[in-house]
């Protein structure tokens, strides 16, 4: 497989990863705030509840955003520093994937935040960038997912927030992680 199809096949992959997490973090969302459906929902695994249905459903309508800031605020007592910072790149790094310019043909694909955004400014600080010599205006990302350190970096932050975060939180709420995964 050559650099081209291994970025697209990784960005497709970490794209698909986010959108489950996003499902994760809906599920301890709804079962923090209604803390009487969880009974229901661990008991029954062969079946979703009606109630946790609805909600989820309402969920589903909701961009990665939305549901990033409510999870935040939902667990701001129990999230650290380095989740949030992983949640925030996990962000970035879906919303880049989302919105980058393709061309099979090229072995990267390139995003632009709007110039001069807090997106822009955001980005800077999730990802550490600081401006080069002769750098482009407006700011352009070179994504890279072939690049095995740069795509092993991403991947370990999905993997955190699930196998860390996630499972902390699922366990201090009294659900197994496994009912969400």
């Amino acid at each position: 497989m050559d650099k081209s199809e291994i970025n697209i096949q990784r960005a497709g992959e970490l794209f698909i990863y986010s959108i489950w997490l996003q499902g994760q973090m809906s599920d301890l969302i709804i079962l923090k705030k209604h803390p009487e459906f969880i009974d229901d929902f661990v008991d029954t695994p062969s079946r979703i509840p009606r109630v946790m249905h609805q909600q989820r459903v309402k969920y589903w309508e909701k961009q990665f955003h939305a549901v990033k800031e409510e999870f935040k605020k939902v667990f701001s007592d129990m999230l650290r520093e380095d989740e949030l910072n992983d949640l925030e790149s996990v962000y970035h790094i879906r919303n880049a994937i989302a919105h980058s310019h393709i061309s099979l043909g090229r072995d990267y694909m390139l995003f632009r935040p709007a110039r001069g955004s807090r997106q822009e400014q955001e980005i800077k600080k999730v990802f550490g960038l600081t401006p080069i010599e002769d750098q482009s205006d407006p700011m352009m990302l070179k994504l890279t997912f072939y690049d095995d350190e740069r795509y092993l970096h991403n991947f370990n932050e999905l993997k955190r927030l699930d196998e860390v975060c996630f499972k902390r939180l699922s366990k201090s709420i009294g659900i197994p992680h496994s009912r969400i995964r």
